[in-house]
């Protein structure tokens, strides 16, 4: 996760091409919730000319497991039930190992 952290900080912008016009995706460490053993809000926005969308995700490492929760084509702001997503992702892996 430190790795990830460090990496999103390194490289955080990304030029898109291929079908249509080119975009660009935008990543960033938001804050999040304090889940497992550890965990990061990973927030991405993408544009392509005056579109705008946001694709935020949740990573939660239980030991060696990873669970992710991602929420994806929302319009800026739109990420309000993540948090409750991931938290009930998190019991749902605890109660029944998957």
């Amino acid at each position: 996760m430190a790795d990830l952290r460090a990496f999103i900080g390194r490289c955080p912008t990304v030029a898109s091409s291929g079908q249509g016009a080119g975009g660009s995706y935008r990543f960033s460490v938001a804050p999040g919730p304090r889940l497992g053993d550890d965990s990061i809000h990973v927030r991405c926005s993408s544009t392509s000319g005056s579109d705008a969308l946001e694709c935020d995700s949740v990573l939660i490492r239980i030991g060696t497991t990873l669970v992710i929760v991602q929420e994806l084509g929302n319009r800026p702001g739109g990420d309000e039930h993540l948090t409750q997503l991931a938290e009930a992702a998190l019991r749902k892996y605890q109660t029944t190992g998957s």
